[in-house]
């Protein structure tokens, strides 16, 4: 028992390290990402952005098939076997060379698909990165594994740094879309440099095939699933762009690029570590539950009130930032943001079922939210782009009750205790919300500065927010507290002597 107990503290200690390198890496990233997103999307404009984002949808599904959920499985060994690490390595190059050649061939059939001819040069030039950016999966999946997210976190930081300043480079000479083109290129060749550099493992030239069959049969339902997520987030384009046009797809995508920033500022840095943490926990179903509501706890802690706030300042904030050329994207905004609670849940449920094994649970719930997304945008499309995003936010609710089943059953995680764990910040970020949303007209009548009204609109969500929290949610929040505090150096160093 004494064992078990120092082992879970040891496992509690490198999660909450491995978060905070993760949260330096993240902040970093979403800063610069932000910065150079803001910057872009002044010069180019949403039909470049509806372009692109067609292209790459085609790509990611590449990629996911190319990937086959190796990395994935790497990642979750408890005890890794190097003839399994070789064998992934070797099959993730061989799964991208073969789908880099399918997308080469088939992209002028998707561009008439999408409606969007340009789409297909664009396609031919952004195939060729799959098998590049499959020489780092393993290297970063065995990283992953061992919690070097310190040197995940320099990777991420120079890559987008990079990327970055080549595309508004390209961009200011009038590249166009083709900026956006040179951005993904440069991204994936520092990736893989610097992955290389961070974890210098040469594989061995060798293919096990029982080994291989052994992690693909497991592998090949998370394909499956993660092309699912993937399109879940993603078929609303095609829609959009056959009835619409790509110039309503980028207002649309600018929107959801803007709620994905938010995710990727709170959500990434700990999801990055969950799987790994949970994995770890398979065996004690009690351990397992408690960290999976904490974990999401200290999601919902950011990110809802994050959302939220978004929302209610959207259609101010997006014509700031990038110019009233972007109609519509604020209203969009503001639908989206009102799956936050979903939102969130969904980050961690497929980690939770993931490590327990039953991949073939995420499959079902996966299955069912594409199901439900392609039903309503198809019936609301034809009413307009906002009507669209107000039946994705509505999937998200009206799915999430089976995805709590699932995980109840198989993951021993009762609903009741995980919406425990996010009330506190849902209901804190809904007073805040609803507050700013009528704060913010009166503000703007009596501040002229639009940047002054709206830092000052931002500012006064900020306190109710951190006023409510430990005001009627002292509670749920002191575990945070308690577990941020023993990661400070005097802290540590105590708990070291009186060890």
């Amino acid at each position: 028992m004494a064992d078990t107990a120092i082992a879970h503290a040891d496992l509690k200690k490198k999660t909450a390290l491995s978060v905070l390198w993760s949260v330096i890496r993240v902040a970093w990233s979403t800063v610069a990402t932000f910065v150079i997103f803001v910057v872009l999307a002044r010069i180019l404009g949403p039909g470049d952005f509806g372009t692109f984002a067609l292209a790459s949808l085609f790509v990611e599904i590449g990629r996911v098939l190319a990937y086959a959920g190796l990395g994935d499985a790497i990642t979750r060994q408890l005890d890794l076997d190097e003839e399994l690490a070789d064998t992934a390595f070797w099959a993730t190059i061989a799964f991208s060379a073969i789908v880099a050649a399918v997308v080469f061939v088939f992209a002028p059939y998707y561009g008439d698909l999408v409606r969007d001819p340009s789409v297909a040069g664009i396609l031919r030039w952004l195939a060729p990165l799959l098998p590049v950016s499959s020489l780092a999966v393993i290297h970063n999946a065995r990283l992953a594994r061992e919690f070097g997210h310190k040197s995940l976190a320099g990777q991420a930081i120079a890559a987008s740094m990079l990327s970055g300043a080549t595309a508004v480079v390209c961009a200011l000479l009038g590249w166009g879309v083709w900026a956006l083109v040179a951005q993904t290129a440069v991204n994936a060749v520092v990736t893989v440099l610097l992955g290389w550099v961070s974890y210098p493992w040469m594989p061995k030239f060798r293919f096990n095939v029982p080994l291989f069959r052994s992690v693909f049969l497991f592998s090949i339902s998370l394909v499956v699933t993660q092309l699912m997520w993937m399109l879940l987030a993603r078929v609303q384009d095609i829609f959009i762009s056959r009835w619409y046009g790509p110039v309503e797809v980028g207002r649309y995508r600018i929107a959801w690029r803007l709620i994905e920033l938010i995710g990727q500022a709170v959500l990434a840095p700990i999801g990055s570590v969950a799987l790994v943490t949970l994995s770890r926990l398979q065996n004690d179903r009690v351990a397992f539950r408690n960290a999976y509501n904490k974990i999401v706890g200290a999601a919902a802690l950011g990110t809802i009130p994050l959302l939220l706030g978004f929302g209610a300042l959207s259609n101010d904030m997006i014509a700031l930032l990038f110019g009233d050329k972007w109609g519509n994207a604020g209203d969009i905004a503001t639908v989206l943001v009102l799956m936050s609670v979903p939102f969130v849940m969904n980050f961690f449920a497929s980690s939770a079922l993931s490590a327990v094994n039953r991949a073939e649970s995420i499959l079902s719930v996966a299955a069912l939210q594409l199901a439900a997304t392609l039903v309503l945008t198809w019936l609301l499309v034809p009413y307009g782009v906002v009507a669209v995003a107000a039946g994705y936010t509505l999937r998200a609710w009206l799915t999430m009750p089976y995805q709590q089943y699932v995980l109840s059953k198989y993951a021993n995680i009762d609903a009741k205790s995980t919406f425990k764990a996010v009330a506190v910040p849902f209901c804190g970020a809904a007073l805040m919300a609803v507050c700013v949303w009528f704060a913010h007209p009166i503000i703007v009548a009596h501040v002229a500065n639009r940047w002054l009204s709206l830092a000052l609109s931002i500012g006064l969500g900020a306190v109710i927010y951190a006023a409510f929290l430990p005001t009627f949610g002292r509670s749920a929040i002191r575990p945070y507290i308690a577990l941020a505090l023993s990661l400070l150096p005097s802290r540590r160093q105590a708990d070291a002597q009186s060890t």
